[in-house]
């Protein structure tokens, strides 16, 4: 499909590819690239939830109430920042062990997840009802509109977008909602931290709609 570039009025450059592999890095360096939308139906950890992180046989390398920050990191005795957002709490132990495993040898870990913050999602843009939404369990971009009672009469069904952190890193990918509705593409999941936003019908205003919600982001490219 042929490519929209806008770089020279936008900082963007964007092309158009399916709900399925859009994938999403900042413009530097392009070897990070990630599918920021890939389902991860294990994923439990969010930022500022409050996690147990035990050591087997290593009480001062346990910690019984881990705050995961803002950003998605974990910070540990020894095994230093940890990104945990994302992730199960199986796979963090892992990665935890990987690096528990410069110290000690065959390290077990074990994380539990003690509490969790509120899970929410934000629906901006050409919807009937924007606003904030508490989520439970698995959510889909489809469930997320829902939530706001649907697009609005001007939306643009082409011109929707997730924004999400990951890593530290702040991404965009572009869907076409009026696909995934007739079943030609997938429907991604949505996370809690997101933001969905749909464009209104018309070019320029679909893309001002776009750059006044990502005023505060660094400059991205989507990759096909």
């Amino acid at each position: 499909m042929r490519a929209l570039r806008l770089a020279p009025l936008l900082g963007l450059t964007l092309c158009t590819p399916s709900a399925l592999n859009a994938q999403v890095a900042p413009t530097q360096p392009m070897d990070t690239a990630v599918d920021i939308t890939a389902p991860n139906p294990n994923a439990s950890i969010a930022p500022l939830d409050h996690l147990q992180v035990t050591v087997f046989r290593e009480p001062e390398m346990s910690v019984e109430d881990a705050l995961v920050d803002e950003s998605g990191t974990l910070s540990l005795p020894l095994a230093g920042s940890v990104t945990a957002a994302g992730k199960s709490t199986a796979v963090l132990s892992q990665d935890i062990a990987a690096k528990l495993g410069h110290y000690l040898r065959d390290p077990q870990v074990s994380v539990t997840l003690k509490q969790a913050a509120s899970r929410r999602v934000t629906v901006a843009g050409s919807v009937m009802q924007p606003g904030v939404y508490p989520i439970e369990g698995r959510l889909t971009l489809l469930q997320a509109v829902a939530l706001a009672r649907g697009p609005a009469k001007v939306a643009s069904l082409d011109q929707v977008f997730i924004f999400r952190t990951r890593n530290g890193q702040r991404n965009v990918a572009r869907f076409n909602l009026g696909d995934i509705a007739k079943g030609k593409a997938n429907d991604p999941e949505v996370i809690s931290g997101d933001t969905v936003s749909i464009g209104a019908s018309g070019f320029k205003t679909a893309w001002r709609d776009v750059l006044d919600t990502v005023s505060s982001f660094s400059l991205w490219r989507i990759v096909p």
